[in-house]
């Protein structure tokens, strides 16, 4: 940037002022203390629409564009986090022609400016980190980046630069670094709630606080590190399949009209009733290590029909080698017509005992560190919102909070199982010609069919 001396240097040492002159972008008082904090390691702990994102790639924009040959990288838990934060700092340059105008190259992930300073968006990934040399590192979700990855790869890689760590997140569980260097008080620390952005309605904060459970508000919203003691599935068990993802550099497939790799695919599918969601999950097993590829949810009232075409267009292109189903209710004529359109489908009635059987089997395999789950948040929050309880009897119930949703878990559960060579047969219903009649059954398909996604709940 062409710029008089005494301009330039108000832009290098002041932030706020460079994000307010050059980015049109006026920051709140807690924002202002992220952009101007000079500390070289900074834990940024922000609830929901805050911000963050904003706030750290105008810090990003403007240590790139004030230092010269310089390396700033951007690391998330996916490639697809990663380029959230990548796109908004190529939304903010391009917004200002001087600033577009210093882009000398660019490419999907990489941003060089003439003055040989680079900004890279990279996955978690330990093969592809390794060798980079660093100035800056924005670690974004970094409650769900390994320990290892921080405190062997990145922190490393600042070591001869004596460059800056910014890791920012949302909480998640206690057993992880970002929660210890949010405690250590050599770190400059960010705390900030939700409420803090006068943008916010409070009326709003109320309605989240009602449609949410306790723990996830506060984690959300408060920036409170908590869990629920009655989570069957807790949160490091979850962000370690998390882990398991990144270490063999798993990528989730989001397109099904591109070519598929052949291999090994098993699907599991929750049917919507009433205000639940259709979902669909797909599994790749390999090697007795079970990977989640693929996982798609339908908009509320999504007709049957349009569910059971979608179901039949992902077998096409994934070769499924068996779809479980949830049989339960309305689940026996859908299951009737997968198979009409010759998808290997079988059912599962989902009561106290198979809801067990299913969700017990899920956490086996999770503590067993063979399945590999890529970064979501909505799916981590409704593994870890499942709640249980026992009866009388000392039998396992589950159910997930009130306002909540938990169809994603239930498809990822049906998946899994559904990759077991010798499942338990007392999961699916057998002859259901012979306790309905073929006429009754079909009589039910036709008018389930003719609806959009209604019925009982589960």
């Amino acid at each position: 940037m062409n710029l008089e001396p005494q301009a330039e240097t108000q832009l290098k040492e002041k932030p706020v002022f460079f994000a307010k002159q050059l980015l049109d972008f006026e920051p709140f008082n807690y924002q202002e203390k992220l952009l101007n904090d000079p500390n070289q390691r900074i834990i940024a702990c922000m609830g929901r629409q805050t911000g963050k994102t904003t706030t750290i790639a105008a810090k990003a924009i403007h240590y790139a564009y004030t230092h010269k040959k310089t390396t700033t990288l951007i690391i998330s838990p996916s490639m697809r986090q990663s380029m959230i934060m990548f796109d908004r700092i190529l939304t903010l340059i391009y917004n200002n022609p001087i600033l577009s105008n210093s882009i000398k190259r660019k490419t999907h992930t990489i941003i060089q400016l003439t003055t040989q300073a680079k900004i890279i968006a990279l996955p978690c990934s330990e093969n592809l980190l390794r060798g980079y040399t660093a100035n800056l590192v924005i670690a974004d979700e970094a409650s769900f980046i390994p320990e290892k990855i921080i405190t062997e790869i990145i922190y490393p890689m600042l070591s001869t630069t004596n460059g800056t760590a910014i890791l920012l997140s949302t909480p998640w569980d206690k057993n992880h670094f970002f929660y210890k260097a949010f405690l250590n008080p050599t770190y400059s620390t960010h705390k900030i709630p939700s409420n803090q952005n006068p943008l916010i309605p409070n009326a709003f904060l109320k309605e989240m606080q009602q449609n949410m459970t306790t723990d996830a508000y506060q984690r959300e919203y408060q920036a409170e590190f908590t869990e629920a003691q009655t989570s069957y599935f807790q949160q490091e068990l979850i962000r370690q399949c998390i882990e398991h993802a990144q270490k063999i550099n798993l990528e989730p497939i989001t397109d099904i009209e591109q070519t598929i790799p052949k291999a090994e695919y098993y699907a599991g599918l929750d049917l919507g009733k009433l205000q639940d969601y259709s979902a669909i999950a797909i599994i790749q097993k390999t090697n007795e290590v079970l990977k989640l590829v693929y996982t798609h949810q339908f908009p509320l009232e999504t007709p049957y029909t349009e569910v059971i075409a979608t179901t039949n267009r992902i077998h096409q292109q994934f070769h499924l080698q068996k779809l479980l189903i949830d049989q339960t209710g309305i689940g026996e004529p859908i299951l009737e017509a997968l198979k009409e359109q010759n998808i290997p489908a079988e059912g599962a009635t989902l009561t106290q005992d198979t809801k067990t059987e299913l969700l017990t089997h899920l956490k086996l395999i999770m503590q067993q560190q063979k399945l590999a789950i890529p970064y979501d948040k909505q799916l981590c929050q409704q593994i870890n919102d499942q709640q249980y309880a026992y009866t009388k009897n000392g039998k396992l119930t589950f159910q997930h909070p009130p306002n909540t949703h938990d169809d994603q878990l239930w498809a990822l559960a049906l998946a899994t199982y559904a990759t077991k060579t010798q499942p338990s047969p007392h999961l699916w219903i057998v002859a259901k010609t012979a306790r309905t009649g073929k006429t009754k059954l079909q009589n039910l398909r036709k008018k389930l069919l003719s609806h959009k996604t209604t019925g009982d709940t589960r």
